[in-house]
């Protein structure tokens, strides 16, 4: 009802007794939440369920649904695109053309042949890797959890020896840790770019700042913030690219995984006694 993402209050004030099914997008559903509420499913409505305390629910013995093939192809294709926007700086001769009417030929670099670190192989990651693959890049893939039996076309390293070799950084992890903190950008190639359509918390914005002010990272484009409505220090950076939060906001990928969510939550409460 308010056009973002819920707060805790908010949602708690929503979850009276008489609601026991909870289509849920990113708000944060805790213990308190939890305890406070007469849920018997909850359906994620995306892929990710770092925002659910999962020892919460099953203590309450709430059953959870999730999706987490919905938001692949439309996350994967904003990812490349913004790769692409990146490398070849159609952003900046955007803004300089509308803005200062200036006729401002910029060189670009393509992605052929440069070296892309990946880090998060699940369907994202996976699909972004096919597509680079096929263009020509280099891919490199950092996922401590993934099983790499039969995958013998990708270059599977750890982060350290991947963040040295980087052109480039596309981030698909889950979860709320942080991966690129002061270590990993002491790691970095000079003029690396970095793209984040995963968690906010991925990455330090600390770091990042001091990292664009000093050149070692030569841009980035982030569509996942730690607080959303983000309006902090990183918008006064002319090299990023923000977008509020959309990777997955095509009317495909909504509708699929909508109608997805619906029938997960409705199966589940079908099956309760």
């Amino acid at each position: 009802p308010y056009g973002r993402k819920l707060n805790k209050e908010e949602l708690l004030g929503l979850l009276d007794e008489n609601v026991i099914g909870l289509i849920a997008g990113l708000e944060t559903i805790d213990s308190e939440i939890v305890k406070n509420s007469n849920l018997k499913s909850i359906s994620r409505l995306g892929a990710g369920i770092s925002n659910i305390d999962l020892e919460a629910i099953s203590k309450k013995k709430i059953k959870l649904s999730y999706i987490p093939e919905g938001p692949t192809q439309s996350v994967a294709e904003l990812s490349i695109s913004n790769i692409i926007n990146l490398s070849r700086k159609t952003y900046l001769m955007n803004k300089e053309l509308k803005e200062n009417r200036k006729w401002h030929r910029i060189y670009g670099n393509e992605i052929f042949n440069k070296n892309i670190l990946i880090i998060g192989y699940g369907n994202i990651g996976r699909k972004v890797a096919d597509i680079l693959n096929y263009i020509g890049s280099n891919i490199f893939v950092y996922d401590p959890f993934v099983n790499k039996k039969g995958i013998s076309h990708i270059n599977f390293c750890d982060l350290p020896e991947g963040l040295a070799v980087a052109d480039i950084i596309s981030i698909h992890a889950s979860g709320d840790n942080c991966i690129l903190g002061k270590e990993e950008f002491k790691m970095m190639k000079k003029g690396v770019k970095i793209c984040n359509s995963a968690r906010g918390k991925a990455i330090d914005e600390i770091e990042l700042i001091e990292s664009l002010k000093n050149d070692i990272v030569d841009s980035v484009w982030i569509d996942t913030f730690t607080e959303e409505p983000y309006y902090g220090e990183l918008l006064n950076h002319d090299k990023c690219i923000f977008t509020p939060h959309i990777s997955s906001l095509t009317a495909e990928c909504r509708l699929n995984m909508e109608e997805i969510a619906v029938k997960n939550l409705l199966l589940d409460l079908n099956g309760i006694n």
